[in-house]
């Protein structure tokens, strides 16, 4: 009972960072920025959130909220370097977004390494999850990504700004023959994914027993994964994301409870399992992917 609960636990916090990482790319690519550097901002949004734990949580565990809203903050503010370099610049998105990663990581690993802040290579940060029940099964992340999913399915479906977002992703020309600015838009949503990818990682460390060691272990590549099984529909990138946090809480349950020696090379195929089945996932559904038309493409209003 106790190996069940706790893998409910694992997954519903996982489900919470993969379905809010996924989100943050939706909102990107809806707008026609192909955002690759989800990993990198919850990079920085998991390092802020651990320093800010260090010195917060001694005010009690409520102050995570404070916490994670600054992460948040400092997420948006990350990605508006892609921003500039792939709309004010027109620079090649993916390079952009692979630059911010390689940035994002080597800021992540630097803080690790001073013995001042981090101790053993990682950064505590002090704060446990807000939960409703003993187990934590429905906890306070579980709530803020399933209010998150909600507005995002209205956002998309039923409001104007929603639809001038699909436009800029669909059919930028047109939308800026309307009077709407494209840039600004875009500007708008890059800044919007940085938020959620932030948000997300601030609640990785919760998974990983409140510890910030330099990286996020790869999960923006697996929320990527997520959104193209979705077909950028976030209806479908929950239902990806319950399927994939299941498989990775299934993961690190076994290893607690199965007795399993995680130093063993043959139990690490079992780590590697989500990323396997991610690439897989994209090999097959990018075939049959609806792609925003204009996504990935630089904006230019001087050619219209």
């Amino acid at each position: 009972m106790e190996a069940v609960s706790q893998l409910f636990a694992n997954g519903s916090i996982f489900f919470a960072v993969l379905l809010i990482a996924a989100m943050a790319g939706l909102y990107s690519e809806r707008a026609g920025v192909v955002n690759i550097a989800i990993d990198g901002m919850m990079i920085i949004g998991a390092l802020v959130y651990a320093l800010l734990g260090k010195v917060l949580s001694q005010y009690g565990n409520g102050m995570q909220i404070i916490a994670l809203l600054i992460a948040t903050i400092c997420g948006g503010t990350f990605a508006l370097l892609h921003g500039f370099a792939s709309i004010t610049l027109k620079a090649q998105q993916v390079i952009s977004g692979t630059a911010l990663n390689l940035l994002a990581t080597g800021i992540g690993l630097f803080f690790v390494s001073i013995p001042s802040l981090a101790a053993g290579n990682m950064i505590q940060t002090g704060f446990s999850t807000i939960g409703v029940d003993s187990y934590q099964i429905i906890n306070i992340f579980l709530i803020i990504a399933i209010v998150l999913a909600g507005f995002t399915f209205i956002f998309f479906r039923f409001t104007k700004t929603g639809l001038r977002y699909v436009g800029c992703g669909e059919n930028p020309n047109a939308v800026d023959a309307a009077g709407i600015n494209v840039i600004k838009t875009r500007y708008k949503a890059v800044i919007i994914s940085g938020c959620l990818a932030g948000l997300a990682g601030a609640m990785f460390t919760h998974y990983v027993s409140g510890q910030f060691r330099g990286d996020v272990q790869g999960q923006g590549y697996i929320a990527l994964a997520i959104m193209i099984f979705g077909q950028w529909r976030i209806q479908y990138i929950t239902l990806g994301a319950v399927l994939f946090s299941f498989l990775i809480a299934l993961a690190g349950t076994l290893w607690r409870f199965a007795g399993w020696n995680i130093a063993d090379p043959s139990n690490q195929l079992l780590k590697i399992l989500p990323f396997v089945f991610a690439l897989i996932t994209m090999v097959i559904f990018s075939k049959y992917s609806k792609v925003p038309k204009a996504s990935g493409i630089t904006f230019d209003k001087s050619l219209r």
